[in-house]
């Protein structure tokens, strides 16, 4: 899956510093999630969290940033937040094979 992400700055009244979001790759385009929006309050957080983004797994579903050990956690993440949307089983076969977006996008049209 490719990703990338957008960093905008924050505002005064939040604090200044940046907000991360991932954007996943949904074909023509790139959907935001914007459940992952992340407030980093300097350039060194947000550096390590926009390098998180680009090198570790992320949910199809809404966008979280799994740790470096690849999609370790995804099956109680899911079953905790997606379950309603596809079971984990259904799901997994999709998502380890790079084509949850893909079949997903289909079934909404």
């Amino acid at each position: 899956m490719q990703n990338k992400v957008e960093v905008h700055p924050a505002s005064a009244q939040e604090g200044g510093g940046y907000w991360v979001i991932v954007c996943i790759n949904v074909g023509s385009y790139y959907k935001h999630m914007p459940q992952s929006k992340v407030y980093c309050p300097d350039q060194q957080t947000m550096a390590s969290v926009v390098s998180d983004a680009l090198h570790h797994k992320i949910c199809p579903e809404c966008g979280h940033i799994f740790s470096k050990h690849g999609w370790e956690g995804i099956e109680a993440h899911w079953r905790s937040h997606h379950e309603d949307i596809l079971n984990y089983a259904d799901a997994w076969k999709l998502i380890s094979t790079d084509k949850y977006i893909e079949v997903m996008l289909a079934c909404a049209e």
